[in-house]
């Protein structure tokens, strides 16, 4: 039964390959099912597959896990034999990984989604007119990702690093909208109270109606400047669909505007969904990400729905990641930060210290100089709030609430801003050096030298980031988690806190 080519994908990869996909009652097909780890994991989630596997001893056992084997060679299948296929997912030999992929792509109906595994090196070094032509395709109609040495614990391991392929192979006539709009929904639906459904099918229904309109558009836009053109002297005015780069006008094409358009129109989403709420400055560089690598995923109200399910369902997962990333942060600013000093970074039995010292906040100009702490507004205030938005979501406290703030503008009405460092001290004239409560978490104050002192104002949230963050690195955390530590001592004299 021994291949070369036969590297069964580890279940944690099929999920990661799966992730998102929604295959129930799908039409899935697996074409190097070897044996048979994809088709077993596409059942478990409702698919129903179809199977290829070239070895004859693999293939009997993959068919009998699939719904139905259709036959040996993959590279020998024909676009009618899988014209009813939803989706393609596929662990291809590494061997020969894009001429599978390409196969797959040049027999998949449209409408069909190819989900595959290759050598990353394929995609990262394409030397050949194949490899090329795969890269284009990624980049014209989906996505890849680095997976690491996703095989380095498979049955059979492997230190190839790999790459996984996300590829929609887009519809086209009068096809080409089907399925943008689910009739069976309710206006009234709102999906986890981010946004109303009738709001999402606007913006949708925009966007179908943008690109359907565009060849008209063109097509009167051609007819005009040809009339236009045969006037002599008559040349400043001219119709189309155009894109002004580097000083010049660029003709846009119908497949250039959708991609724009449906950039555009993500955007808006994620805009109307107040994803501030939600995600953390790195996350949304990923979303940004997202928006720019999927644009040939269809606009609909499915994959919206969709995507908005997947950021709330991860939402604690990436909580977690930024409490530890705020942790390891704020550790490595300065050495009095943690009680592990220069240990920090290798001591797994340490927590941060109440009280901490981050580094390029305040700005102080000798040309201007001024009595009131100042914030460069060039500073760290989406890293700080990524803190006050994970310490909310460990404590439970609505984000929205502990970060608005009221001032007086300058005609002495109010107005509301976010508590950022920037507009808190912007609208407080604070003394340098002077102690101020920020918010619900911190006390600070601020240093003509750049820095900022911050304080834990309740004990409890203090120990429980210090635990959540042990319990996420898998550390123990120490016993003595009292409040004595380097930096944080007090006590009172004459009603006066003294350090």
């Amino acid at each position: 039964m021994f291949n070369a080519n036969f590297y069964p994908t580890p279940r944690e990869v099929i999920e990661r390959m799966c992730f998102s996909s929604a295959v129930l009652g799908k039409k899935v097909l697996e074409p190097s099912a070897g044996s048979g780890n994809i088709i077993t994991y596409a059942k478990e989630l409702g698919a129903i597959v179809t199977a290829c596997e070239i070895n004859h001893d693999l293939a009997m056992i993959a068919s009998k896990k699939a719904d139905k084997f259709l036959k040996h060679d993959f590279m020998q299948v024909k676009s009618e034999e899988v014209s009813h296929m939803d989706y393609i997912i596929m662990n291809p030999p590494f061997s020969a990984d894009e001429k599978h992929i390409l196969h797959a792509w040049e027999v998949a109906p449209e409408g069909c989604q190819i989900v595959a595994l290759c050598n990353w090196n394929t995609l990262k070094n394409p030397y050949s007119s194949a490899r090329t032509k795969l890269r284009n395709l990624v980049d014209q109609n989906g996505s890849s990702e680095e997976l690491g040495n996703a095989f380095s614990t498979a049955d059979r391991e492997t230190d190839v690093y790999i790459g996984m392929v996300k590829l929609y192979k887009p519809k086209t006539g009068d096809n080409e909208f089907e399925g943008y709009f689910d009739m069976t929904e309710q206006e009234e639906r709102q999906e986890n109270g981010i946004m109303a459904y009738n709001e999402i099918r606007n913006i949708v229904n925009r966007y179908v109606g943008a690109v359907k309109t565009f060849n008209e558009v063109v097509e009167a836009s051609d007819k005009m400047n040809s009339l236009i053109d045969q006037i002599p002297k008559f040349g400043r005015i001219k119709f189309g669909a155009v894109q002004y780069r580097d000083g010049k006008d660029y003709k846009i094409t119908r497949d250039e505007f959708k991609k724009e358009l449906q950039k555009s129109a993500w955007k808006s989403i994620f805009d109307k969904m107040n994803m501030q709420k939600y995600v953390t400055r790195s996350i949304m560089e990923d979303i940004n990400k997202f928006v720019e690598q999927q644009v040939q995923v269809p606009f609909t109200m499915k994959n919206i729905y969709s995507m908005i399910e997947l950021i709330v369902l991860t939402h604690g997962n990436r909580m977690d990641k930024v409490l530890t990333e705020a942790f390891d942060r704020i550790c490595s600013l300065s050495f009095d930060n943690s009680e592990a000093g220069k240990g920090w970074k290798t001591n797994s039995n340490y927590k941060v210290n109440q009280r901490f010292i981050d580094t390029y906040i305040c700005e102080f100009d000798s040309r201007w100089p001024t009595n009131h702490t100042k914030i460069s507004s060039s500073g760290r205030d989406d890293k700080l709030d990524d803190i006050v938005k994970a310490l909310c979501f460990m404590t439970g406290k609505n984000y929205e609430e502990v970060t608005r703030m009221e001032y007086d503008n300058q005609w002495g009405k109010k107005e509301s801003c976010r508590r950022s460092l920037y507009n808190f001290f912007n609208h407080n004239h604070t003394d340098w050096g002077q102690w101020v409560q920020w918010n619900e978490f911190f006390r600070v104050r601020g240093y003509k030298k750049g820095t900022m002192h911050f304080e834990f104002l309740d004990e409890n949230v203090w120990m429980e980031f210090n635990r959540r963050v042990a319990k996420i690195k898998g550390w123990q955390l120490p016993k003595n988690t009292d409040r004595k530590q380097k930096g944080t001592e007090r006590t009172r004299k004459e009603g006066v806190e003294v350090y």
